[in-house]
């Protein structure tokens, strides 16, 4: 866009462009709901995080696109991805009804109607379906509810998706041979970790090595939001990427742990 706008040169007006993700850093996060020069115009480029949870003065008009990326969990091969799928019915009136909060507007959408009344579900799949169930499993488990398999889940999630929780949580120990919780099972429910993570922290007390196993689960627990490189400050990150690594490194533990506790 900064690219087509800059060929016009002054055949048009300002364009103001924002980007809004859930890994954007929070200054930046907070641009979007800056107000617009006078003469100028914003284009937001947003994911779908600004489909329910956003309002945004000023905006008039939403082009939806009509796809989303979605967390998708495959229990045959136990590995997660993000997946470029449409979106629902539901999810594109949430998108519609972004334009015009304050004031009439109008969204455009990149499909047919008949896409939408006949391709398009209803709702979107709940996350209870797709995503990893270890950790949900572990909980209900600490909960004293035994008979997963006829719980009744408000959505239930694939049988498959629950038998592989289930081969996961026995493989660490955390349940016994009788789908019950075992001690380590129930020291790990209390860690608001991955199952993978919070048994890694149990059984470093055995091994005499929790800070340094303290140090890499909070790592792994933080997604790409520790280091942050903004394109016209490539220099400066990197200069403190390296004071990160070169200096006191001990403090900077320090501060995740807290953080992770």
């Amino acid at each position: 866009m900064k690219h087509r706008t800059r060929g016009l040169g002054t055949k048009i007006s300002e364009l103001i462009i924002c980007p809004i993700y859930a890994n954007l850093p929070t200054e930046l996060q907070a641009k979007i709901f800056e107000p617009t020069p006078e003469g100028a115009r914003k284009v937001v480029l947003a994911t779908n995080i600004a489909e329910t949870s956003l309002t945004i003065d000023g905006i008039k008009y939403v082009i939806d696109p009509g796809f989303c990326k979605m967390k998708s969990y495959n229990p045959r091969t136990g590995m997660e991805a993000l997946q470029v799928t449409p979106i629902s019915k539901a999810s594109a009136m949430q998108r519609a009804g972004r334009a015009g909060r304050t004031s009439p507007g109008m969204c455009f959408r990149l499909y047919s109607a008949y896409t939408f009344q006949n391709e398009m579900n209803d709702n979107t799949v709940p996350e209870i379906q797709r995503t990893n169930l270890a950790g949900a499993v572990l909980s209900l488990k600490s909960l004293g509810i035994g008979d997963l398999f006829n719980f009744d889940f408000m959505d239930p999630p694939p049988k498959e998706a629950l038998y592989k929780a289930l081969e996961l949580l026995y493989a660490l120990s955390a349940l016994n041979k009788h789908g019950e919780l075992t001690k380590v099972g129930r020291r790990m429910a209390e860690f608001p970790l991955d199952p993978m993570l919070s048994k890694m922290v149990v059984a470093s007390e055995k091994y005499k090595c929790s800070d340094d196993i303290i140090s890499i689960a909070a790592m792994l627990s933080v997604e790409n939001s520790i280091f942050y490189r903004p394109k016209d400050k490539q220099v400066h990150a990197d200069n403190a990427r390296m004071n990160f690594h070169t200096g006191n490194v001990g403090d900077h533990i320090a501060l995740l742990k807290v953080l992770f506790l």
